[in-house]
């Protein structure tokens, strides 16, 4: 079974990775946990929530993580990596045409853009029991469960104050993973701003601002269910869960706040990235329709002396005169000139 367990006194640390039927079964016997709780799990149909049960408290938390592309993503939010598969390479026609993706590539570079996905993690906190289910998008809960097989020093650090105690300190490691998270969004926003600064956009820009607003909306849809669950604790609600010297709810909250507040501010920060760029764009577009415009009006009136002059029509001034050319160049020469003046005089160019 993919189930680990460390005993320290009456308390017992099971650590549950990507767990099955076996692993189910077992959990449902053992500990007495619902299977619909499990079923839950399994089925990636719960959201943020602390339900209190006869034999444990339920405390179900969403962790983000940044995907560089190499999960695939279901319809309930979760991901995976995908097995590799060998492939035969089939060759066509259709094959030598460059696909437009291809095009940007070579034009603007490859794009790798993260996004945030969710990770999991199911607490079933009993009197002398912690089972926690997760995967592997979570090493913070593999690394304290290691921490507390390790020594018994470790084990009295994380386990000797109880379940509550082992609880907070997995929590309190999580939180300060989406810290990382948000960090790394912060910084990725920075980078835009900067390349904006300096003129040096590329163009998937448009694309890195849009999963950046998906980002930091996802990264919002996480913390905010969890502050509610923060408050709960933090004021009481659940017996045995009240505050100690090791043990700060308040703490937690606070920290989910300090998030959410960061959150707000870079989504406030790629807004208005997002509406500088599209002003830049603007005047990109208003530079070059003034230059086009600007020859469109000198080479109209030449346009029309050259049309003129290059139909047979008897009777047109100096059509015959063998200087006629010379005198039409002379002619277009003074008029652009004239025209180019009135542009310098009038500012615009």
């Amino acid at each position: 079974m993919n189930i680990l367990s460390v005993a320290f006194g009456d308390l017992t640390f099971v650590d549950v990775h990507d767990p099955k039927e076996l692993e189910l079964k077992h959990l449902r016997t053992e500990y007495n946990i619902s299977k619909f709780h499990l079923e839950d799990y399994i089925n990636r149909k719960q959201v943020p929530k602390i339900e209190e049960e006869k034999d444990y408290i339920l405390i179900v938390l969403d962790i983000p993580f940044l995907d560089d592309g190499t999960e695939e993503v279901h319809q309930n939010g979760n991901s995976h990596t995908p097995p590799e598969e060998p492939k035969q390479p089939v060759f066509g026609i259709t094959d030598l045409i460059p696909k437009p993706s291809t095009i940007s590539n070579l034009i603007f570079g490859k794009l790798k853009q993260k996004r945030i996905r969710t990770a999991h993690v199911n607490f079933f906190v009993g009197q002398n029991f912690l089972v926690v289910l997760h995967d592997d998008k979570t090493p913070e809960v593999d690394h304290i469960f290691t921490e507390c097989q390790k020594t018994l020093v470790n084990r009295e650090e994380y386990m000797g104050q109880g379940p509550n105690n082992l609880f907070f300190s997995i929590t309190n490691a999580l939180i300060n993973s989406s810290f990382k998270v948000m960090n790394e969004l912060s910084g990725a926003i920075d980078d835009i701003d900067l390349r904006l600064i300096k003129n040096k956009a590329p163009g998937g820009i448009v694309e890195e601002i849009s999963v950046m607003r998906r980002n930091i909306v996802y990264f919002k849809s996480m913390v905010t269910p969890a502050i509610s669950i923060f408050a709960d604790l933090s004021t009481g609600k659940f017996p045995g869960f009240e505050e100690s010297s090791s043990i700060s709810w308040s703490s937690m909250l606070d920290h989910l706040q300090k998030i959410k507040y960061r959150l707000d501010g870079n989504r406030e920060l790629i807004e208005g990235i997002a509406s500088s760029y599209e002003s830049l764009l603007t005047a990109r577009s208003n530079e070059i329709m003034k230059v086009l415009t600007m020859f469109t009006a000198i080479l109209l009136p030449l346009t029309f002396l050259a049309s003129v002059y290059g139909m047979n029509i008897i009777g047109l001034p100096k059509a015959e005169d063998p200087d006629v050319l010379l005198i039409l160049s002379t002619i277009m020469a003074v008029i652009a000139s004239f025209m180019v003046l009135i542009f310098k005089i009038s500012r615009w160019l």
